[in-house]
């Protein structure tokens, strides 16, 4: 019935952040993890991935935004 499993250590944090994208008490984590994380692929295919889902209200947006404009900084400008 069951799939091979895997156990995962969460902290607290983390299993909050995990535990609001739950739809109902009898979604399991596995399932939630397999709906909102894409496939690995392209920028396009996780773009495609934000807009069908509505993520832009969920918390974590901003530690992503973080890393995305941090890394940016960091890169040098092609054109000089």
């Amino acid at each position: 019935m069951h799939e091979c499993m895997k156990t995962i250590t969460l902290d607290d944090e983390a299993y909050a952040r995990l535990k609001v994208w739950k739809r109902d008490s009898k979604e399991s984590f596995s399932h939630v993890v397999k709906r909102i994380i894409p496939e690995p692929g392209t920028l396009g295919a996780f773009l495609t991935f934000i807009e069908a889902n509505d993520t832009a209200h969920l918390p974590g947006n901003e530690v992503m935004d973080a890393a995305v404009n941090t890394r940016s900084a960091k890169k040098a400008d092609p054109w000089n």
